[in-house]
């Protein structure tokens, strides 16, 4: 099955199945808590230790119809990022667990969609149990979140939805009050 889908999709090549990955509340109060996850160009990647930049914007999405909310804070990131150079943003899907095979095909289906290198590199799935997570943050399945977080994973600002103007301003103004 797995070569199956690789040679429907030749352009993009393919990558694993990814693992899932275990969550638990951080060991600092105010966190993000610490997952693990692939990137769309087979990387296992660490959230939040194994991510550059800082501060860093995570944004969680948890079902495929919120990418267009999430793309209004991609665009509103790459135009800081653009003016603040150690600023990083990456997109980070958060699935419920499945079997390697599911994994594959997600984790495939994702990259064919997204050719730019940079995109693929600031996209990471993370296969977890998502309730437990939601316990963990507070967090709901029915928007997205912007988690703004310094090098540690400390959450320095957050807030929930398609990013607006007064989200931006509000970003912006915690941005200028983070070292650089």
């Amino acid at each position: 099955m797995a070569l199956l889908i690789c040679l429907t999709l030749p352009l993009s090549g393919c990558i694993g199945s990814g693992s899932i990955s275990d969550v638990s509340a951080p060991a600092q109060q105010n966190s993000f808590p610490q997952l693990k996850g692939i990137d769309l160009t087979g990387e296992e990647r660490t959230i939040p230790n194994g991510l550059e930049g800082e501060p860093i914007l995570l944004l969680v999405a948890f079902e495929q119809e919120q990418q267009t909310q999430v793309n209004t804070w991609i665009d509103i990131a790459r135009e800081i990022e653009s003016t603040h150079p150690q600023f990083r943003y990456y997109e980070i899907p958060l699935i419920y667990e499945g079997s390697a095979p599911f994994r594959f095909w997600v984790n495939n289906g994702m990259r064919s969609g997204i050719q730019d290198p940079i995109a693929r590199m600031r996209t990471i799935t993370v296969y977890t149990d998502r309730e437990k997570f939601f316990e963990i943050t507070g967090m709901a399945k029915d928007t997205v979140y912007a988690v703004l977080i310094d090098s540690d994973g400390k959450i320095i600002w957050q807030t929930d939805g398609a990013a607006s103007q007064d989200h931006k301003d509000a970003l912006l103004t915690m941005l200028s009050k983070a070292p650089e």
